[in-house]
């Protein structure tokens, strides 16, 4: 005589190991189409460039004050009598990185490089090989950071943001 099976669908003990193991393919997939991190510095990115952008609006004011606006000098943030910034037309000079660590709190992972002309890179060191300075950024539209450019003559500087997502 045959057996008769009543069973007509998984077992509870079956459905507990699907639904395990698709969360595991989950957890291990997800960030790879979600591109979480680079988003991150992207948005980290963006709040650096907005930091700056205040930044060098304050250094003009203190600028216009001192009646450096159109000219090369320096300013003194902290009126201790000496020049902390140094300044082109009147906004920090992109030529300089000290300008940029003495006004922005960046982190950690965070560095500044210079083009040695008039162009200063801020970016992150965790991204491609900008492992220090000697790999930094240094040409319009790298990866991964925020480019400085001098303010021209009666003219404010360029702050543009070049994204980390490829």
């Amino acid at each position: 005589m045959q057996k008769v099976s009543t069973q007509q669908g998984f077992t509870l003990i079956e459905l507990i190991i699907v639904i395990v193991l698709l969360g595991i393919l989950a957890v291990t997939a997800a960030p790879k189409f979600l591109n979480l991190q680079d988003d991150a510095r992207d948005s980290v990115l963006e709040g650096i460039a907005g930091s700056l952008e205040s930044a060098s609006s304050v250094i003009y004011g203190k600028a216009l004050i001192a009646d450096q606006a159109g000219a090369t000098g320096g300013i003194d943030l902290n009126a201790d009598g000496t020049d902390d910034v140094t300044t082109v037309n009147g906004y920090p000079d992109g030529d300089d990185a000290d300008n940029f660590t003495q006004l922005l709190d960046l982190p950690d992972e965070y560095l500044v490089s210079t083009d040695g002309s008039t162009t200063a890179f801020i970016y992150y060191t965790g991204y491609g090989d900008y492992s220090d300075v000697n790999n930094a950024p240094d040409t319009a539209g790298d990866k991964c950071s925020v480019q400085y450019v001098n303010a021209g003559t009666g003219e404010r500087p360029t702050i543009t943001v070049n994204s980390c997502v490829e």
